[in-house]
């Protein structure tokens, strides 16, 4: 499975928008009511793309792919038929894409905290277990061993 480069998809984000947006406005015309559901249901992502600042856009693809994952159950089924009502009166429809999105940003702003956190706690474990050996080596080998400072500028000389 090959890897596209990132320039390539730079190049097809606004054929995907236009696409979004042609898809939009043929539900708008055919499915009015759904239109309007997919609308509501999809601000928290409208409020992602304006907030988010990375030029990959990583924010909106975590909120805005959960967000559109509890929204397209209903979505789906307003446009088959087999809702008799219109997911716009129903709380439920509003309640999973909401809670898709909050997972959403959760992954996004969680998942580098708990990596940072993760990493911190690995290097205090570290420094204390560099610095009990180091207390062994002065108690084996003399207070001397503490207070060397070792140049490592030049790498060629160390063999």
């Amino acid at each position: 499975m090959a890897i596209v480069p990132r320039s390539s998809l730079t190049k097809l984000l606004p054929a995907a928008w236009s696409g979004a947006a042609l898809i939009f406005l043929a539900l708008l015309v055919t499915q009015p009511t759904t239109a309007v559901y997919l609308l509501i249901a999809s601000l928290p992502t409208l409020a992602m793309l304006m907030m988010d600042d990375d030029p990959e856009q990583r924010g909106v693809f975590a909120v805005g792919s959960l967000n559109l994952a509890g929204a397209l159950p209903f979505v789906l089924l307003s446009v088959v038929g087999y809702m008799r009502f219109t997911p716009l009166w129903t709380l439920n429809a509003y309640m999973w894409p909401f809670l898709g999105a909050l997972l959403g940003v959760t992954l996004y702003y969680g998942v580098p905290m708990l990596v940072r956190y993760m990493a911190k706690v690995e290097e205090e474990r570290e420094n204390r277990r560099l610095g009990e050996r180091q207390q062994a080596l002065v108690e084996e080998w003399g207070s001397n061993v503490a207070s060397v400072q070792l140049d490592f500028s030049n790498k060629d000389e160390i063999r």
